[in-house]
């Protein structure tokens, strides 16, 4: 906490505060935050450890996205961006702090709905600083190969774990072909990617936070991994229906500025997100092995535990392979 009370009083008079008090909210995989009480109103200090990206810039890039995403009135305004030699750890921002609970799936469907269709009807035509995902399938793979490099290398990780993923990567290139329906149903929008319930705020009015790894793509990429267990379940216990996904499809095309099919886009994508969940659960569970590990959080874990359980896997994708 000395490092943020002393890297505070040097911004004091770029942020304008005169008086303030700092308190820790929570921290992530990737990065850490404070809130930050002043004569002035409410912050949150946000400070990033890693990139999930692999961007030289991190704390960069979420600035930009969340500047970018500020017309949607859904996401949370951010005021300043340190990513210079003074920085602490990669880098700070500071940004709006918004009240409110995480989302009840139960409850909020409608309002996640709308939020999602506030975001994705955004004209992204000048949105030329963010990564842009066309080929998603591709892009799921080549993913999957990453965060399993290492995976495949371990010795700390079982032999029909292995086999798991190999037979995974299998069915996913043997129906890559499949990727040619975005391309001839071709729609782009800004995904947020990281859409559990904690990070929506819900109040009066509902927003989404956490924009550290946005990319311009199909908007199935967002209304997927909003369904999905691997989301549902990080958080809570809630696993969704066809009932709950129909109506939620329902919703959220009622709300969208654009005409699209969004239950054909999310089923055909549904294999290649699992990939990303299961993936990087299995990576993030060797990264937890470490002991010089930066942030260890011990609910996570357990999480990551339970989502690269043979028999969790194997449930989740039976209907694949």
């Amino acid at each position: 906490m000395k490092e943020i009370i002393n890297y505070i009083e040097k911004k004091k008079d770029i942020f304008g505060i005169k008086n303030y008090e700092v308190i820790f909210l929570q921290q992530g995989e990737y990065n850490i935050n404070y809130l930050l009480k002043t004569n002035i109103g409410k912050f949150v200090l946000r400070i990033n450890s890693k990139s999930q990206m692999n961007l030289k810039n991190q704390i960069k890039y979420e600035y930009d996205a969340l500047k970018f995403l500020e017309k949607s009135n859904v996401t949370p305004k951010v005021y300043y961006v340190d990513d210079g030699d003074d920085k602490l750890l990669n880098g700070v921002i500071l940004m709006e702090y918004l009240e409110g609970r995480s989302l009840i799936y139960q409850e909020d469907r409608e309002k996640a709905a709308k939020i999602f269709a506030n975001i994705h009807s955004i004209d992204i035509s000048k949105a030329n600083n963010f990564i842009v995902e066309e080929n998603i399938f591709t892009d799921r793979i080549n993913e999957a190969n990453f965060w399993l490099k290492d995976v495949f290398k371990s010795e700390k990780i079982d032999k029909e774990k292995k086999d798991f993923f190999y037979n995974f990567l299998y069915y996913l290139e043997k129906n890559k072909y499949k990727e040619k329906y975005f391309k001839k149903n071709k729609i782009l929008s800004i995904n947020n990617t990281e859409v559990n319930s904690k990070n929506f705020i819900i109040s009066e009015k509902s927003y989404l936070i956490d924009w550290e790894k946005p990319v311009i793509s199909d908007p199935c990429q967002d209304i997927t991994h909003f369904i999905v267990a691997t989301t549902t379940k990080w958080k809570t216990n809630f696993i969704s229906n066809d009932e709950y996904e129909n109506k939620f499809f329902s919703e959220y095309e009622k709300f969208l500025q654009k005409k699209i099919d969004i239950k054909e886009r999310v089923n055909l994508y549904k294999p290649y997100m699992y990939s990303r969940a299961l993936s990087w659960c299995m990576n993030a569970y060797l990264e937890y092995l470490k002991e010089d590990k930066l942030i260890k959080n011990i609910d996570t874990f357990e999480k990551i535990k339970e989502f690269t359980d043979i028999n969790f896997m194997k449930n989740l994708v039976k209907e694949y392979f």
